[in-house]
């Protein structure tokens, strides 16, 4: 039997830097405020962490200050500025697979990835069950994923495993909780909202304690340092 990639020219660097357009600028710019709620950060200081334009930057928080969402850089209203987050729609490439056992190839494994949805929030809310694991991985791995997952005998093309790429900035804040690698806490409250259904429940419930959830998320940032992570 023959297992199927996706189309590999869309994972050539080419094409990823091609999509890297205006709105997943204006993801890493929500992505930064809400990781950094208490206007420490300037607007150089944004622009540099999202390599974005200082314009850009300024529109945008220009656009939130009219909303009541921020003052200046500092996150007035961070529950809506989340939801204003959740509705801003960046295209992302996926492949699925069915692999029983790959909570233990995460922990042996070395590639980067960080978990998002279901199993993430079990691990820092503990409401959901985890009944698909969804993992970010990096923008130019998915070969080496998909070696990895079809050596471990994963069969292709739906399961319980997901794999996402878009921007490799996803993996800002990105934390550890029981040695996994979890996406940041703005970053995974906006993709259970995106997720629908009980999911936004789940996002709600961590809303409500997103202070406390950050100083978890802060406690055990990750050691990786990329191009988007080496200066915050």
């Amino acid at each position: 039997m023959t297992l199927q990639k996706p189309n590999q020219a869309e994972n050539e660097p080419s094409s990823y830097y091609q999509r890297v357009h205006r709105g997943v600028k204006n993801e890493r710019i929500f992505r930064i405020l809400l990781n950094n709620p208490e206007g420490t950060l300037t607007r150089y200081k944004i622009a540099k962490l999202a390599q974005a334009q200082q314009i850009q930057v300024g529109l945008l928080l220009r656009d939130f200050e009219k909303s009541h969402l921020v003052r200046k850089t500092l996150v007035t209203n961070p529950k809506d500025l989340l939801m204003k987050w959740s509705r801003l729609r960046v295209k992302y490439e996926s492949q699925s697979y069915m692999l029983n056992d790959i909570l233990s190839l995460l922990k042996r494994t070395e590639l980067k990835y960080a978990l998002t949805t279901y199993q993430a929030e079990t691990l820092v809310n503990h409401y959901l069950f985890p009944s698909r694991i969804d993992l970010y991985i990096g923008v130019n791995d998915f070969d080496h994923w998909h070696d990895l997952l079809v050596k471990e005998g994963a069969l292709v093309g739906g399961g319980n495993v997901r794999l996402r790429w878009y921007d490799d900035h996803v993996f800002y804040n990105s934390f550890f909780v029981n040695d996994y690698r979890i996406v940041s806490i703005p970053q995974l409250i906006v993709d259970l909202i995106r997720e629908g259904g009980v999911t936004v429940q789940a996002a709600t419930m961590m809303i409500e304690k997103y202070r406390d959830l950050l100083q978890l998320n802060r406690s055990s940032l990750h050691e990786f340092v990329g191009p988007f992570e080496a200066d915050r």
